[in-house]
């Protein structure tokens, strides 16, 4: 399954969407209004059609948030060295429709963490 960006300049691959996405209230995620879809990185391709995505990091600097440098859109994070989990989360709001009705979201209380 591809999920790109608006403009098509970033697009992320994976074999199947996620059982469910994370929908979570702290200050930097309610801000982008993203659904988090959670993968291993090797289970996701992301490719660039014009120019590599464009990152925002800041407090824990545990976790880089990815948009297209293009069309603004906020379109996947990375964990970096210093999280011990190794994920790629997926903003699953750029999916098809009818792909991101099937999945059931789950709230995140990232405010309160």
């Amino acid at each position: 399954m591809e999920i790109t960006c608006h403009c098509g300049n970033i697009k992320l691959s994976v074999e199947n969407p996620p059982a469910e996405v994370g929908k979570c209230n702290c200050s930097i995620c309610r801000r982008y209004a993203a659904l988090w879809g959670y993968y291993s990185p090797e289970e996701v391709n992301i490719a660039y059609e014009k120019e590599k995505s464009v990152f925002y990091i800041w407090g824990d600097r545990e976790v880089e948030f990815h948009r297209c440098n293009l069309c603004g859109c906020v379109t996947h994070y990375v964990t970096t060295p210093k999280c011990p989990d190794k994920v790629v989360a997926v903003n699953m709001n750029m999916a098809p429709l009818e792909v991101l009705a099937a999945i059931s979201v789950r709230e995140i209380d990232g405010a309160n963490y």
